[in-house]
This record gives C-alpha cells, structure tokens and sequence, in this order.
C-alpha cells in the first residue's frame, strides 16, 4: 500500500492541471494508507470471420488461446447479467460476454487491476464538482488534440483509462451516458455516478453494450447487417470509431462498384477472431 501512496501522489501531479486548487489531497492519501436464460437462436449464429486469412501467425496464435479459467469462471457467474443486458439493448450476447472474456484472456492482468484502484482511490475520492471540473479540462484537451493517450510518453492519461470486466474507458462512459440514460428512462449520472457504475456490475457492461449496439448500428446505415458477426462487433469495439470506420467502408465500397469490384466485408483483427473462434463455446456457457 505504501508503493501505491506514492503513486497516487505522482498520478495527481502528473494530471490535475492546478495543484493549489486540488482539494482533499491529504484526504486521497490518508484513504489509500489507511485502508488495510435461454439465447435466441439468431443471435449465436457465427458466420466464418471475415479477414482470418489476412492475420499474422502471431494474430492466429492469439486467437486460438483457450478461454482463461478466470474468464470462464466470469461468464458462469454474470451468465444472467450478461444475457440481460444483451437484451435491453438488443445485441449479441456471445460478442457482449466475448469481449470480456477476450480481455480477461488476452489483455487484462495485475498491472490493470492495480490501475483500476488507483483510479478509484484517487478520483473516486474528489468532490463532484472537482471531478467534473477535471472531466470537462480533460475533453477539452483531448477535442483540441493535446491528448495522444500517453503522458510524457510513459504512463496513459486517466481520462483514457479503461475500466472494469469490459474495459470501458472512463471518457466514453462520460459520452455514453445520456444513451445509458435514455435506455433506462432515468436521470443522468453526474461522474461521480459513472466512475462508481463503470466500475461495478452490471454498470460497466451496460456501457460497453452501448458501444456494441452503436456499430450494430453504424454498420446497419450503410446496409450491412453485422448483429449475428460477434467477431466483427468485437473488432470494432476493440478498435473503438466504428461510426467512422462505417462510413470509410461504404465509401470504400462505392468507389469499388463503380470499378466492377465486389464489396468489402468488415474484417477481424485478433481480438474479434478470438471471439470467433470462442463463440460457440462462449454460447455454451451462456446456455447453460
């Protein structure tokens, strides 16, 4: 705990831009050293992932990881929770508990764990309007470019940390939040009420079925329907932008029938091959 005292302490100087301003950072450090159902079937369909041929050995390799115990260990505990959700939002339960078993299997380890209560121990500890007040500096650092994700090409700005099972980012959960709101008929959360619900179940699958559902849609626009491609819905949350990426394709995509070319197919990276691959086995342990 002492080693993360002193992180706390470099992290806040590091991102909180006035330090005289900074309230409660006595009150930061004593806290941290002080602490001693059924699947429809037409959401399972998995369709051959498109671009397989196009990975790396590396990328092969990754994908054809077997589940980790903790991922499989996860996805029997939240089954419910993740059928759930899936529903409310009307996506793929196998890409919505796939992208967590992909990042329990092939990202997340005990640096992330550690990240994660730094974050809450340090921002979860600020005054609403001081956290809203370093939400809105954050953005708008980031809108004007300032922001690469990295900070003095070391450690990765907080505000673009991700969080919890899904590993959603802080900043998109600020963004998604009103569609959150919306879904559930329910006032917004200020950002101490999204730091507390993306960090905790079922709130930061919520956000990440939100971001699924959003290149569900994006894609559904430009006339592709990728709803029953959980390993395409994987790809795009994993390489976030899918809006854009949409657009890009179709744009792709006319200049090429205009040529004569066939279309392109929206592609797997490793990621969503994963969960290709996994996808009946995830559905497995889904149905069980």
């Amino acid at each position: 705990m002492f080693l993360v005292a002193i992180m706390v302490g470099l992290l806040l100087r590091l991102w909180w831009p006035d330090q005289d301003a900074l309230p409660g950072v006595e009150s930061v450090t004593e806290s941290v050293t002080s602490t001693p159902g059924e699947i429809v079937e037409e959401s399972v369909v998995v369709r051959r992932a498109p671009g397989w041929a196009l990975l790396s050995e590396d990328d092969r390799r990754r994908a054809d990881t077997p589940l980790s115990d903790g991922a499989q260990a996860w996805l029997e505990t939240e089954r419910d929770t993740v059928l759930r959700v899936a529903d409310l939002f009307d996506i793929s339960p196998v890409a919505l508990g796939g992208i967590v078993v992909a990042e329990k299997t092939l990202l997340v380890g005990r640096v992330d764990a550690i990240g994660e209560e730094l974050f809450g121990a340090i921002f979860g500890s600020l005054r609403e309007q001081d956290l809203e007040r370093w939400v809105s500096d954050q953005e708008a650092a980031f809108q004007r470019g300032e922001m690469d994700g990295r900070s003095s090409g070391v450690v990765r700005n907080p505000y673009l940390w991700t969080l919890g099972p899904a590993q959603v980012s802080f900043r998109l959960a600020i963004q998604y939040e009103p569609v959150i709101a919306r879904q559930f008929d329910r006032p917004q959360r200020g950002a101490k009420g999204v730091l507390e619900a993306v960090t905790s179940m079922p709130g930061n699958l919520e956000y990440a079925a939100a971001l699924l559902a959003e290149a569900q849609r994006a894609y559904g626009d430009i006339g592709m329907d990728i709803s029953t491609s959980p390993g395409v819905l994987a790809t795009l949350y994993h390489l976030g932008a899918p809006t854009f990426r949409a657009r890009r394709l179709a744009s792709e995509n006319a200049a090429r029938r205009a040529s004569g070319e066939p279309p392109i197919e929206p592609h797997v990276n490793y990621y969503g091959a994963f969960v290709s691959r996994h996808a009946a086995e995830i559905a497995r342990i889904l149905e069980a």
